[in-house]
């Protein structure tokens, strides 16, 4: 009697640990394109990058590095250089070098007091205050 408790429980458990493998599902990784070599995986809830057999994880102030996509992972400093070309869409939470980069202004490099400096339309006010 015993012993059909023991074959019944390990069978349940080898069948739940089956099941559960066979659920699991590793990340649809995806190319980005401004920064090669750097995949994203967009269905996972939080920013984790592959780069040259490596993962990155980024928790919205520090950068880890693992082997695996789930972890264990391990804080590093900062990222390899390529990860400064990832634009603010492949980030849950980006960066601050990542965030609002500023366009200018109407299609223009840079903005309005800049292209004023370099158009030489200043205002009259604002000529004493940059010395003109």
């Amino acid at each position: 009697m015993m012993r059909k408790i023991w074959v019944l429980m390990l069978v349940a458990v080898l069948t739940a640990c089956w099941s559960g493998a066979a659920g699991a599902q590793a990340p649809g990784w995806r190319p980005i394109p401004s920064a090669p070599g750097i995949d994203y995986a967009p269905d996972l809830h939080r920013d984790v990058f592959r780069y040259q057999e490596r993962y990155y994880f980024y928790d919205g102030g520090k950068w880890h590095r693992g082997r695996n996509y789930l972890g264990p992972w391990e804080a590093i400093l900062q990222p390899p250089n390529v990860f400064y070309q990832v634009e603010e869409q492949y980030f849950r939470n980006p960066p601050g070098w990542a965030r609002g980069k500023k366009t200018g202004w109407r299609g223009q490099p840079l903005p309005p007091g800049q292209m004023k400096k370099l158009d030489g339309n200043i205002p009259p006010g604002q000529r004493k205050k940059m010395g003109y």
